[in-house]
């Protein structure tokens, strides 16, 4: 999984075997050449206070249904909303077993900004095949990672929301606070200041993950599993891809995230 530049995806597009392009900015107009229009909300399940979970296998396929996509297509993914509806796709996608997965720095603006070109109908469809998740990696639940609380060989969990949720002072479910001994890290962290929506250098995100003692040794096999979560798994999906980008083997999503933790009395909750 990586993020490439717009011009990089050109290039990559033009020479990869049975290529998809997914679109999942908020409308799918002005259409872009070959960019297969996928609605977000077809690809969450909202269920009672509990947000962003998976939906049933079935409905996620059927979200799917005219992209073309396979289990070995390489799909290139993009948006308008700074990575984040691209990025809770690429981890779907990743939990389905796929592996070349490619996420578009800056989306659509960059797309748009590199000459790709803009077109009066959308893609053609094209029959998909259905696609199987796989919860054996990448993803984790609640009770896995309430398992891990207190060891010391134990998970490392980010949470990737505002300062004010992890402190409990933006309550945005029943219990505020984060989810104890986590590390928080906010999304917005990993992006240009003055380009928003594009990622800052490799060797600089990195920089800032060490400041928090969030490291991946190189050519590590697979190294400390890390569970990320944020409100509905929107924020954290964009943590995940930034990580496995940067190399970090074991990194798990949390679907439902603290919608789910921060609604459940049964689980411990931390306030700074």
């Amino acid at each position: 999984m990586k993020f490439i530049a717009a011009v990089e995806f050109k290039t990559r597009f033009a020479h990869a075997q049975n290529p998809v392009l997914i679109d999942l900015s908020q409308s799918s107009q002005p259409f872009l050449a070959d960019a297969h229009w996928v609605d977000f909300n077809q690809i969450v399940r909202n269920e009672g206070e509990r947000a962003g979970l998976l939906p049933d296998n079935a409905d996620f396929n059927r979200a799917l249904t005219r992209t073309g996509i396979t289990p070995d297509s390489t799909v290139f993914l993009f948006d308008d909303s700074r990575g984040l509806a691209a990025s809770r796709l690429a981890w779907s996608l990743a939990l389905c077993g796929l592996q070349e997965i490619y996420l578009i720095d800056g989306g659509r603006e960059a797309l748009l900004n590199a000459g790709w070109p803009v077109v009066t109908k959308p893609a053609p469809p094209k029959p998909a095949s259905d696609l199987t998740y796989d919860f054996s990696a990448h993803h984790c639940h609640a009770d896995a990672i309430a398992a891990q609380l207190g060891k010391p060989d134990g998970w490392l969990i980010i949470d990737a929301r505002s300062e004010e949720e992890y402190r409990g002072t933006d309550r945005r479910s029943r219990n505020a606070g984060h989810i104890p001994g986590a590390v928080h890290f906010d999304w917005q962290w990993f992006f240009e200041p003055e380009k928003a929506g594009y990622l800052l250098p490799d060797d600089v995100m990195r920089a800032k993950l060490s400041e928090k003692g969030i490291n991946a040794k190189p050519n590590e096999k697979k190294g400390r599993t890390i569970a990320v979560y944020c409100q509905s798994h929107r924020r954290s999906s964009l943590m995940f891809c930034v990580l496995k980008h940067l190399g970090f083997q074991d990194v798990r999503g949390y679907p439902g995230a603290w919608s789910d933790w921060g609604n459940r009395d049964d689980l411990p909750v931390e306030i700074p």
